[in-house]
């Protein structure tokens, strides 16, 4: 019984030395958070159809006021690009208008870049359409197609 109270005490002993004799120690943690960039291109009107006339391919061109309108909301710091399909035929170009920054597109396409912007940014597109020189009147698919990437 003696060994049993004397390990009983011993032990009680070196619980009780243990956190006074615990040493504080301290170290530096560094936390990095990378964001990847996201933008976010929502048509929400554009004509499926465009309807060529005849006053139309004698005068060269179809000019199309707000054609399309669209909102954009991107978290990219260092902006995003708007893309624009190359233009097929009967269209041979389109110029568009998109508040001050104008682009005109061909058969290869183009971009614009837009700096970084809080929150979403709306916007629509003035777009004149030149008719190709063998353009006939009829109905033919909205020419206009358009995608945003971040930077």
């Amino acid at each position: 019984m003696t060994k049993k109270i004397t390990a009983f005490l011993l032990l009680t002993v070196i619980v009780s030395i243990a956190p006074a004799s615990a040493a504080s120690t301290s170290a530096q943690l560094s936390i990095s958070v990378q964001v990847v960039a996201r933008t976010i291109l929502t048509v929400d009107s554009q004509p499926a159809a465009l309807e060529v006339t005849a006053t139309d391919v004698a005068r060269g061109y179809v000019e199309v006021p707000q054609a399309v309108m669209f909102h954009v909301k991107s978290n990219a710091i260092n902006g995003y690009t708007v893309q624009f399909d190359p233009m097929s035929y009967p269209f041979s170009r389109a110029d568009i208008n998109w508040g001050n920054t104008m682009a005109t597109v061909g058969a290869d396409g183009t971009w614009l870049r837009q700096p970084y912007q809080q929150g979403t940014t709306a916007g629509s597109l003035n777009v004149h359409l030149t008719l190709a020189p063998d353009a006939t009147p009829g109905s033919y698919s909205w020419p206009v197609r358009l995608a945003a990437n971040s930077l």
